[in-house]
């Protein structure tokens, strides 16, 4: 498979599904941040996915709307909250979720058009209750009247099932991870491509394996429990190909990486 940083060529279909291969030519991310969750340099690690006519966004991190901006015309047509119709959200740590507040507030009141939000079940259980209610669950009218809300007065929510889940003109499947709280790691596929997120994760060979099947694959790596880098240096040749290291330290310079490094506006085309 012929890779160079910020494109991977496509591969021959793995099924015979040639009628929507046909419609859907490629599958492209983009990214829109790369840090930890400390970071002062760099927005929270998030990315969009896009094929045919479907994009989807990988976790809400604070500031999402400038992040969101600041990607502007990098890679692809500007983006922005208006522009976001599917997210996927991994966990619930907040520089992965810190901003779902904003863009389901941005859709309600300026473009009353609902996001479809997706999740594990084990995600999505504590969603509502341990990050969003506190501040959603009520609004007034310009009268005083009060209204009680729910998720599903912002959002059209979609548990993930096990298996091959379609989403518009993508198909996900996910896996748990090793981690501080429930959290999936990710695989898409569309037109016979495939693509991968760790997510935040202990060091896990088995996950590896699991992501090294994708054309491409994005992998953390930060201190505590998440994935030392020399634990993802030691791995085979070919793998460290597919590998492009997001979610990492402000101290970690990408620069100089033993193992290339994801940068915010960059656009991968498989």
């Amino acid at each position: 498979m012929g890779a160079r940083h910020g494109h991977v060529s496509a591969r021959k279909p793995r099924n015979d599904a040639a009628r929507r291969e046909a419609v859907v030519s490629s599958l492209v991310v983009r990214v829109v941040g790369v840090g930890d969750a400390f970071t002062t340099r760099h927005f929270n690690a998030s990315f969009l996915v896009e094929a045919g006519a479907t994009r989807i966004l990988v976790d809400a991190p604070p500031a999402l709307g400038r992040a969101l901006g600041d990607l502007g015309a990098r890679g692809g047509p500007p983006i922005g909250l208006a522009d976001i119709d599917h997210v996927v959200i991994t966990h619930l740590h907040g520089d992965h979720v810190g901003g779902l507040e904003q863009l389901l507030f941005f859709r309600r009141f300026v473009t009353g058009k609902r996001v479809a939000l997706h999740a594990a079940p084990e995600v999505l259980a504590g969603l509502w209750e341990t990050r969003l209610r506190g501040g959603m669950d009520t609004l007034m009218s310009p009268d005083g009247t009060r209204t009680s809300l729910t998720l599903d007065d912002y959002a059209d929510v979609s548990p993930l099932g096990a298996g091959t889940n379609s989403i518009g003109d993508l198909d996900l499947e996910w896996r748990p991870t090793i981690h501080h709280i429930p959290t999936s790691a990710l695989r898409f596929s569309a037109g016979g491509a495939r693509f991968g997120y760790s997510a935040d994760t202990a060091f896990d060979p088995t996950l590896i394996d699991w992501l090294a099947e994708a054309d491409l694959f994005f992998h953390e790596t930060n201190l505590g429990v998440h994935t030392p880098l020399a634990s993802l240096v030691g791995l085979p040749e070919d793998v460290k190909r597919r590998m492009r290291l997001i979610h990492y330290p402000d101290f970690h310079d990408p620069e100089h990486s033993p193992i290339v490094c994801t940068h915010e506006g960059e656009r991968f085309e498989i």
